[in-house]
């Protein structure tokens, strides 16, 4: 392609997209090496721009190639001599070979490449073209499915049809379930099966057939089947209209067996409809929050429809996405940057010390940084992050995302009754805690037992916080002091002399206070001297600062520090002396009244600078050395502490913001004014439920799960009038708060106290109980005492807060039953204390957090297979006890919702097997209530 030189000097004015050095092939590009043509490369400045590639000798220099790129492919390559590249092929076979001087060059210059402009817009074209050619093969096959070239389109509606059968008595079999074929180009295609319903000839599947976007003439064949043998008893033919046409949209049809000669029965269908794409028929209110806000994104839906005391319940299942997942470790990663910034500034203060500081800082600096490069690495990541907004299973040890929570969604649950009254459930569930791509070698906990035996602990670190502002304090009153004699200098005021026995009383407060200071600090600095002297010695340890490089012998070190402290004293005396003399010559200034008050008050403020600056600069080395003796205590046994806590931390505070906004938005549809006074008077109950085991691995897991979720105690929310979902950090690295906007809506019905700024408090709780073989192990080998005190850990909370909650009932801020709390409070509290195996003590904790309007989270250590066993076992106890499904189809309710509902699809999603991760062992061990159904366990990956 030829271009005139008016089109490439337009060309060059704009900035190109990428551009570097690179070697060229010099047959492909027929370009002259400088030395002869035996070097098969040649170095040359390459640029693209738009959708053409240029090459030069320099990089202001003239044009020796250029390419269009149209209709191109381009693709990496490697040599082992000249390293990575890639390769720009047409389709009339010509090719073109460039390497760059790094991989990451090259991978830029392929993704530049591949997205020019042409080629985005050509790639956009065969997707375009690919849908077009979809429709039009979708239309032919239901025209043929049809037989006629007239046929009806899918509606706009979406259907979903509940089953049941009436069988003889004499039936050869009691064990059924059913399925459903649709008609496509004359064949019978299966779409769903039920779950087997045993002993009975009057069946009534749970398990409900959706359809979304069906054509209304749709051809469906329904057939019951023998679970034992798999053969079809019984089958009936009709279409989507007649079910839909006849009385309430519930049809009764007889079944005919397999020949079509005998009828062996009847069935029949009852159809709900509703609009495409909404989540379940009777569940308005769940489509109402999902629709309400973008930051939800639904994953996958099921329905059941079951027989209770009241009538027939339908129970929805929903899997949520969250946006939060993603953009929330992202902020706080930014976030802990900038607190990390404000800590290596402070250091900056030392630039101009003497090199005797060095060593010091150096040992102080190390973890800093590491922590820094693991949060730089980690924010590169998140931010080239493309989704899903969601971290499956497997990535778990990936350290690429160990900032964010594994496997999180928001598990919800809709049941509502022929009377069309609704109640939605909400659980977040997410994987443990944890830091998994650093190991379980040492846990969080167990690095914070050292940590709280330092001194910091003691109030050392607040005590020299308040020595630096008391000294900037003293400073800013001097200051002050200067201001007003100046004043009173050009006003000829009386009380100058007042004025200026001020400021000297005050001038020599401060030179006392920075001679006790500069003091303690140098026995500071000599007391680290003296450490790192018996760490060096006798071996040379190497140090190095931005500068220059130190070698530091241990004995020479220590008698440096010597000297330094030494000539620190004398300096301060003699800093002292000369204040002293310029207090002096100012006092008599002033009795004289010679002029010359302005030029003495100048020079005692110079004299006195010197002084407050070794102050301060002592002051901040005291305080950086305590900030670290906590890391330094286990620092040299757990170097990575920190970015354990930033990474553990990250996901849990992620977690809490995801079950905060729903609680939100849920009590907002629901209208409930009283989940706003109650966590503005108690603060915002949250209750983690892990299932985590006290046994190797896991046991790591639940130490820093435990930790990570503790520190949520000292974060808060503030609500503002900003977009629903938007939000903002402040505070310290572990101390946060996030306010949250809510919108206009949300925030027109707060309470005034939270619409003024009020902050809502966290109140974490964690209840745990290993289930599996690895707890079974532990309480053989007397290991669950780690459980045991998070769970008391756990009840004192809750009793702390059912303390407050009741008074605040009393004072008729909110109405409830104390009855039914106190009862329920004090059978968990036995469970507990007694240790009990029982699964009745997590959903006894799981009704009463409900009762006080709580947040619900459960994990284990992927999200996947117990936390499954555990969110669908909460499911029936919500149909038990709240709508009357009997105690004898608990079993079989169990068994739909893990073999037909949205569990099974979130294993395929996190490790491409929809079956869960058990194996007969396992079930062995496994309580009762959270055994899987038959054929719905066996997959290998966790």
């Amino acid at each position: 392609m030829k271009f005139n030189h008016k089109e490439l000097s337009h060309l060059l004015q704009k900035p190109s997209t990428v551009s570097s050095w690179c070697y060229l092939s010099v047959y492909d590009f027929a370009v002259e090496p400088k030395a002869s043509y035996l070097e098969q490369y040649v170095r040359k400045w390459c640029a693209l721009h738009g959708n053409v590639f240029l090459t030069s000798k320099t990089e202001q220099g003239s044009l020796e190639t250029v390419l269009l790129l149209e209709e191109h492919t381009v693709n990496s390559c490697h040599s082992a001599r000249h390293g990575y590249g890639f390769i720009i092929r047409y389709p009339d076979e010509s090719q073109y070979h460039i390497y760059c001087s790094s991989k990451q060059l090259a991978s830029k210059w392929i993704s530049a490449i591949t997205n020019c402009g042409y080629m985005a817009l050509y790639k956009q074209w065969k997707a375009l073209q690919a849908r077009i050619d979809s429709l039009i093969a979708q239309q032919n096959r239901i025209s043929r499915c049809f037989g006629s070239e007239e046929f009806t389109l899918p509606s706009d509606e979406s259907k979903e049809i509940v089953v049941s059968c009436e069988l003889p008595l004499n039936c050869s079999t009691r064990n059924t379930f059913a399925s459903v074929y649709v008609q496509e180009s004359h064949n019978w295609v299966l779409r769903y099966q039920t779950e087997g319903v045993n002993h009975t000839t009057t069946p009534h599947y749970s398990k409900t057939f959706f359809f979304d976007r069906i054509a209304d003439d749709a051809i469906l064949k329904f057939c019951i089947n023998d679970l034992s043998i798999d053969r079809v008893i019984g089958f009936t033919v009709c279409s989507i209209a007649e079910i839909k046409e006849s009385p309430l949209g519930k049809l009764r049809k007889d079944l005919e067996d397999g020949y079509g000669n005998n009828k062996v029965g009847a069935i029949t269908l009852e159809m709900s409809t509703f609009e495409a794409g909404a989540p379940a028929t009777l569940h308005q209110s769940l489509f109402q929050l999902i629709n309400y806000t973008p930051h939800l994104i639904l994953d996958c839906h099921r329905g059941f429809m079951f027989k209770t005391t009241s009538g027939q319940v339908h129970l929805t299942e929903q899997l949520w996405d969250m946006t939060f997942s993603i953009t929330f470790p992202l902020a706080y990663t930014n976030f802990l940057l900038s607190k990390k910034d404000v800590i290596l500034s402070s250091y900056e203060e030392f630039d101009t010390l003497d090199s005797i500081y060095d060593p010091v800082i150096t040992s102080m600096l190390s973890h800093h940084q590491a922590a820094l490069n693991n949060l730089l690495e980690a924010k590169n990541h998140m931010e080239h992050y493309t989704g899903p907004f969601h971290r499956r299973s497997v990535q778990r040890k990936d350290e690429k995302w160990a900032y964010i929570p594994t496997n999180l969604q928001q598990y919800c649950i809709g049941i509502s009754n022929t009377n069309h009254a609704e109640q939605n459930y909400f659980i977040t569930t997410v994987g443990a805690f944890s830091a998994h791509a650093l190991g379980y070698k040492y846990s969080l906990h167990s690095a914070l037992v050292v940590a709280h035996r330092n001194s910091l602990l003691s109030g050392k670190h607040d005590n020299i916080s308040h020595l630096i502002d008391k000294l900037h304090s003293l400073w800013s009153e001097i200051e002050a002091g200067r201001e007003a004699i100046i004043e009173a200098i050009a006003l000829e005021e009386q009380d100058l002399y007042s004025k200026a026995v001020s400021i000297t009383t005050k001038i020599s407060d401060l030179t006392e206070f920075c001679r006790d200071t500069g003091v303690v600090s140098g026995v500071q600095l000599m007391a680290q001297a003296e450490s790192l002297s018996s760490s060096l010695s006798p071996r040379v340890r190497h140090w190095s600062t931005p500068e220059t490089d130190y070698v530091w012998d241990g004995e020479r070190y220590k008698e440096k520090a010597v000297r330094h402290m030494s000539d620190s004293v004398k300096r301060s005396a003699d800093d002292e002396t000369e204040v002293k003399l310029a207090i002096s010559a100012f006092i008599r200034s002033i009795e004289k009244r010679d002029g010359h008050v302005n030029k003495l008050l100048l020079k005692m403020l110079a004299t006195l600078e010197p002084l407050v600056t070794q102050s301060r600069q002592g002051l901040m080395f005291m305080l950086l050395l305590e900030e670290n003796k906590t890391f330094n205590s286990y620092f040299a046994a757990h170097p990575d502490v920190e970015i354990r806590m930033n990474q553990c931390f990250s996901q849990s505070l992620t977690a809490l913001f995801s079950t905060f906004f729903m609680s939100v938005l849920d009590a907002f549809v629901r209208q409930d004014k009283y989940f706003f006074i109650g966590v503005h008077k108690l603060g915002y109950l949250i209750q983690f439920q892990s299932l985590l085991s006290t046994y190797s691995d896991e046991s790591s897991m639940l130490e820093d799960h435990w930790v990570a979720i503790s520190g949520l105690s000292r974060c808060s929310f503030t609500l503002t009038n900003e977009p629903l979902g938007e939000f903002q950090l402040s505070g310290l690295s572990y101390n946060v708060n996030i306010a949250l906007g809510v919108g206009s809506d949300i925030w027109d019905f707060l309470p005034a106290e939270l619409k003024a700024g009020d902050r809502i408090p966290i109140q974490p709780v964690l209840i745990t109980k290993g289930v599996n073989e690895q707890q079974y192990l532990a309480d053989r080998m007397g290991s669950c005492l780690i459980q045991q005190t998070i769970n008391i850990d756990g009840l004192c909370k809750l009793e702390v807060y059912m303390m407050m909650y009741k008074q605040l009932v009393a004072g008729g801020f909110v109405p409830c039953e104390l009855g039914k709390l106190e009862s329920l409070i004090t059978t968990i509290s036995q469970q507990i204390r007694s240790n009990s195996k029982e699964m009745s003590m997590l959903s006894n904790v799981d009704k009463l957090v409900r009762l006080l309007s709580g947040g619900r989270v459960t994990s284990c250590k992927s999200a996947k297979d117990r936390t499954a066993m555990s969110v669908t076992y909460d499911a029936v106890n919500f149909l038990t006890r709240d709508h009357g499904l009997l105690s004898r189809d608990v079993d079989n309710a169990l068994g739909a919702i893990r073999s037909h509902g949205v569990r099974p699809l979130n294993c395929k999603r996190n490790t491409g097997n929809s079956k869960y991760a058990f194996n007969s062992l396992q079930l062995k061990i496994l309580p009762k209530e959270l055994r899987p159904p038959s054929g719905s366990y066996g997959g290998k990956v966790t």
